[in-house]
């Protein structure tokens, strides 16, 4: 069911994602979103997109604020540019959706959640790592009960980062107290993961984060993108209850042909542990009953996912179904990118409670920067949330200063680089 009224959008930034990902996708978020103009520096990009797409083209983004045919703002640009043109969005009053990572300070995030009180308007985060398949589905399991209260998640090898910080922000429903890490770096032979980023080192991070209610996560990956030879996306992941465990692996290339989303998605399963095993001396907390986690699809769109436990079918029916229009196969991944859209939309209109939140998104980005602020002290644990200057959040800022001439926090000096990203 769509909106009595779309919300008018402006798409700003006409380069590789906004083609590949919200393109697509045009027609099927219009029930919620009606796209009124493409704004991007380079005239090619938006003059194509924007005729592609049957809207008026903007190159300036003071130009189409001054237009202003739209009340809210898709951000689909370089992360360095996010807190520029966020601020000045919503300082003339217009709700914005940015993409992931929200911004590369925490400061930076910090005004960007300022700003949209100070002006009334909807801030979000683009995130749609917790809106997929597995993630939608092990928090009905958690909360079924049938394994018990889950205490301890570990996850190798998959997103460390700012995605998987909103994932467990997601499945916890809480903020953490504490985080802690540690990072390896060891050279590499020459090698690109994509033809702007080339890489001849590789680092490991290992993310620790406590949570209320003595909840741990346990997050850690080195090159995801399964370069020279390491083990693939998803990893593994394991969320252990005190009855069972309920686990997510990659999947082969083979088994992947057999099931929709075995290729990121993985292989998925709930083990659980019968009265019979805890009571078999010697051998007892073995678990004996497994069930599998099943992806349904009709070879264009995810339908749903659910595992039969004894206790009965847990079940989550995807109502995103954008069909040949789709992104990524299986189009799980077009689902989440609307249902974060549809979100916030919603919110805008007031019929709804958005799902993640500006300040869940400043929280995320809090738990990245403790620890890279924790790994720069040799592990130290730091309580959240941070307080205080921090070392690595003036490196940062540093760094930005000399790649851009202009300190970040500058709203005027950023909103004037092209940045040279396709």
């Amino acid at each position: 069911m769509g909106l009595g009224q779309p919300v008018d959008v402006a798409l700003i930034g006409a380069g590789n994602r906004s083609q590949k990902v919200y393109k697509p996708l045009i027609n099927e978020i219009n029930p919620w979103v009606n796209l009124v103009a493409v704004c991007d520096p380079i005239r090619e990009n938006s003059d194509n997109l924007a005729k592609a797409l049957g809207v008026p083209a903007f190159y300036d983004i003071k130009e189409l604020v001054k237009s202003r045919p739209m009340e809210a703002a898709f951000v689909v640009t370089p992360v360095p540019s996010h807190h520029s043109i966020a601020v000045y969005l919503m300082s003339n009053g217009i709700h914005v959706n940015v993409e992931t990572s929200m911004a590369t300070l925490l400061i930076q995030a910090q005004e960007m959640v300022d700003t949209a009180r100070t002006n009334n308007v909807i801030l979000r985060i683009g995130e749609n790592f917790f809106r997929q398949p597995f993630d939608r589905l092990i928090r009905m399991i958690d909360k079924n009960g049938f394994i018990g209260p889950i205490k301890r998640l570990t996850c190798w090898h998959d997103h460390t980062g700012y995605h998987n910080n909103s994932r467990w922000l997601s499945f916890f429903q809480s903020y953490p107290i504490a985080a802690q890490a540690i990072t390896h770096t060891m050279s590499t032979s020459e090698h690109y993961q994509m033809p702007h980023r080339m890489y001849d080192s590789e680092t490991y991070k290992a993310h620790f984060y406590w949570f209320p209610n003595n909840e741990l996560v346990i997050d850690h990956a080195g090159n995801i993108k399964s370069m020279l030879g390491r083990y693939p996306r998803p990893g593994y992941t394991e969320l252990a209850g005190t009855r069972g465990s309920i686990v997510q692996q990659a999947a082969s290339k083979k088994s992947a042909a057999k099931q929709p989303y075995q290729g990121w998605e993985g292989l998925g399963e709930v083990r659980y542990c019968s009265a019979e095993s805890l009571q078999q001396h010697g051998k007892s907390g073995v678990a004996d009953q497994i069930f599998p986690i099943v992806h349904k699809s009709n070879n264009h769109d995810w339908l749903s996912s659910h595992v039969d436990l004894p206790t009965g079918r847990v079940e989550y029916v995807n109502p995103y179904r954008p069909g040949k229009s789709a992104y990524h196969h299986g189009n799980y991944y077009s689902a989440a990118v609307m249902d974060h859209i549809v979100d916030f939309a919603k919110t805008i209109r007031f019929e709804k409670k958005s799902e993640y939140t500006d300040k869940d998104a400043l929280m995320a980005m809090m738990m990245e920067v403790a620890t890279r602020e924790s790994a720069m002290k040799n592990g130290e644990r730091l309580s959240l949330p941070l307080k205080g200057e921090l070392r690595s959040e003036i490196l940062m800022r540093t760094k930005q200063i000399k790649e851009y001439g202009v300190d970040p926090l500058d709203i005027e000096g950023m909103l004037a680089i092209k940045f040279p990203r396709p």
